[in-house]
């Protein structure tokens, strides 16, 4: 099945805007964690006061940036956020953290002292958990991710190179394969990102189509009887609870089988789908709706119409066939064709298929009254 190109870069700019609102609010909870634990890690491995006040210090604007971001997300919500404010607060929140761990290095000599020189694969492992975090919180945005991620990841070889300064090729190639690795990754999902989403769209559209085809009728491209039967029950729930008038017409076409016989069935076809869209002018307000009720039948529902409104509408049609002049040879009213039509208003606790009734009544008046001409609650015009 073929996509529209705008339906689904339209759909994949939307998955891509709800991933990162989910994504950054996973970073997020994420980052309290992560803080959380390094609090108490140098609480548990130190025994001054002081140095954890520190730790506390260096990760408050971490808490501080969450924290917002969280209640900001909450307040917003994920529909009226868009990518501008969900990548400020991506490298806000980036910040933060570099904020954090550039604080925590010089005082990585004085907790080697207390650690045993466990502190730098402390930062190292921190450093490397917030690589992947990020990585995965912000996949679908390529450029902001590598931004994220390269950046955490220069920080960790610094700090290796600067903390152990001879011994610069080990930074350097973990460096390049993380990058590598990361950029990788990125590509192969970021590629099933996009097919997850075409095949959702193919979907959507297929159950579009779907319900298309059980609505609609194939030859005219009017409503069928099924659409046509639940949209009349819901008008006459709606005209039930507010009052407001509802008329329907049911039209039948004047010696459509002698057409047939006449010119054959293709022209018969020909004759309905030209009808079809005379009949779709017509019913031309947003909830007016023109149906194919069966054969040579149709019908019309014009909700807000009382009956003086809808024999205008039949007059609209009288007039619009004459103009069409599609050929009835075989007709004893016209060489073109023409239509025979019930018109009848609703009436308060009337069911549906009584109004029919009513309304087919009014046709077999008009059919036997002279054809090419409607029959109403008024009378015969």
């Amino acid at each position: 099945m073929n996509i529209e190109l705008p339906i689904f870069e339209q759909q994949l700019k939307v998955e891509t805007q709800k991933y990162l609102f989910n994504g950054v609010q996973w970073a997020s909870w994420l980052s309290i964690f992560l803080a959380c634990v390094i609090i108490v890690n140098d609480v548990a491995k130190t025994a001054h006061l002081i140095v954890a006040s520190q730790t506390i210090l260096f990760v408050f604007p971490v808490f501080i940036v969450t924290i917002l971001g969280l209640l900001a997300a909450k307040i917003i919500g994920e529909k009226k956020s868009n990518q501008t404010i969900l990548i400020t607060f991506a490298g806000i929140l980036t910040l933060s953290w570099v904020y954090a761990v550039l604080s925590l290095l010089p005082y990585l000599d004085a907790l080697d002292l207390e650690t045993g020189g466990a502190t730098l694969s402390g930062v190292e492992s921190l450093i490397d958990i917030l690589v992947l975090t990020f990585a995965i919180a912000l996949f679908p945005h390529r450029g902001l991710m590598l931004t994220t991620v390269s950046l955490f990841i220069m920080i960790g070889m610094v700090v290796r190179i600067v903390e152990l300064p001879g011994h610069l090729l080990f930074p350097l190639t973990k460096y390049l394969c993380l990058l590598v690795i990361v950029i990788s990754a990125q590509k192969v999902l970021y590629s099933w990102f996009k097919k997850a989403i075409l095949r959702d769209v193919e979907k959507q559209q297929l159950v579009k189509q779907f319900r298309r085809m059980a609505l609609i009728d194939g030859l005219t491209g009017l409503s069928n009887r099924r659409h046509f039967d639940e949209i009349l029950a819901q008008e006459i729930r709606v005209s039930e609870r507010n009052r407001h008038p509802l008329s329907l017409i049911l039209l039948d076409v004047d010696f459509f089988k002698r057409l047939n016989d006449k010119l054959g069935h293709q022209v018969g076809d020909d004759c309905l789908m030209a009808l079809g869209r005379i009949l779709s002018e017509i019913a031309s307000r947003p909830r007016d709706l023109a149906a194919r009720y069966g054969g040579e039948e149709f019908v019309l529902i014009l909700p807000n119409t009382d009956t003086a409104g809808a024999e205008t509408v039949a007059a609209k049609l009288k007039q619009a066939l004459r103009e069409a002049k599609i050929p009835n040879p075989d007709s004893d009213v016209s060489q073109y064709v023409t239509v025979s039509q019930g018109i009848c208003q609703w009436q308060a606790l009337e069911s549906s298929d009584d109004y029919l009734a009513r309304a087919d009544s009014y046709l077999y008046k008009a059919k036997h009254g002279g054809r090419d001409t409607y029959y109403s609650d008024a009378a015969i015009l």
